[in-house]
C-alpha cells in the first residue's frame, strides 16, 4: 500500500514537471513571428525576451501562461491529493504534495525537456505556485524582489530576498515548516538560472552588480 502511494505521489510530481516544462514563449514566439528564443535576444525561452524581441502583448500573454502553470499545478494537487494522513512535521499530504509539484513546475520550467533541459528562469511560473498558496505571499515577493533590486541592484539577490520573504511569510503564516524546506529547495531549482556563464561566479553574486536599474531589466546573453 505505501509504495503504491510512493508511486503515485511521484507520478503526480513528474506531471507537474512536464506540465510546468511546456515551453509557452517558445511556442508562441514560433506561430507569431518564425522567431526561436533561443537564438535571439538574450537566447532566453521565456516572457522577457518574447516582450523585448518579439512583441509586447505576445510577451505578456506567455507571462500570464507560465504564471498560471505554476498556479493550476498546486490548486490541482492541493485540492485533489489525499489530505488522509500527516506526512512531515505536521503538514497533511496533500499540502506537502501541493509545495512540491509548485516546486517541480518551476523546475520543469527551467529546465524543459521539450528544449533539450534549457528553459527559462522561473520567476512568473513562481509568482503563480505562490499565489496559489496565498495572493497574500505576493507582497511578500515583491517587498524581497524589490529590497534586492534596490539594495543590491543584482537579480541574483533580489529572486534570493523574493524566496526567502515568502518562505518566512508562509511558515509563520501556515504555520508549517514545509515552506522553510521550500525555502532551500527553490534557490537550487532558480539561482542557477540568475547566473551569467560569461561573468565570474564572484562577479555575479557581488552586491551593486548592475550600474543602473534599467541594466537589470535589459535581456542579456548568459
Amino acid at each position: 500500500m505505501a509504495a503504491i502511494l510512493i508511486l503515485k505521489d511521484l507520478g503526480i510530481l513528474i506531471g507537474a514537471f512536464l506540465i510546468g516544462a511546456i515551453p509557452f514563449c517558445y511556442i508562441l514566439s514560433k506561430i507569431v513571428s518564425g522567431k526561436n528564443l533561443t537564438e535571439i535576444g538574450d537566447k532566453n525561452p521565456g516572457g522577457w525576451n518574447l516582450a523585448f524581441n518579439v512583441s509586447k502583448t505576445w510577451g505578456i500573454i506567455g507571462i500570464i501562461l507560465d504564471v498560471g502553470k505554476g498556479y493550476l499545478v498546486y490548486f490541482l494537487v492541493y485540492n485533489f491529493s489525499s489530505q488522509a494522513y500527516i506526512t512531515f512535521f505536521g503538514s497533511s499530504h496533500n499540502q506537502l504534495l501541493a509545495m512540491l509539484s509548485g516546486v517541480a513546475a518551476i523546475a520543469g520550467h527551467n529546465y524543459s525537456p521539450y528544449l533539450k533541459f534549457g528553459g527559462g528562469k522561473g520567476v512568473a511560473t513562481f509568482l503563480g505556485f505562490l499565489f496559489a498558496v496565498h495572493p497574500l505571499t505576493l507582497l511578500f515577493i515583491g517587498a524581497g524582489m524589490l529590497l534586492g533590486l534596490f539594495w543590491a541592484k543584482n537579480m541574483i539577490w533580489s529572486v534570493a530576498m523574493g524566496i526567502i520573504f515568502s518562505s518566512v511569510f508562509l511558515y509563520f503564516f501556515k504555520d508549517s515548516i514545509i515552506y522553510l524546506l521550500m525555502m532551500l529547495l527553490l534557490p537550487l531549482v532558480m539561482i542557477p538560472k540568475q547566473i551569467n556563464k560569461s561573468l565570474k561566479l564572484s562577479i555575479n553574486f557581488k552586491f551593486r552588480k548592475e550600474e543602473t536599474l534599467k541594466d537589470l531589466f535589459t535581456p542579456k546573453i548568459r
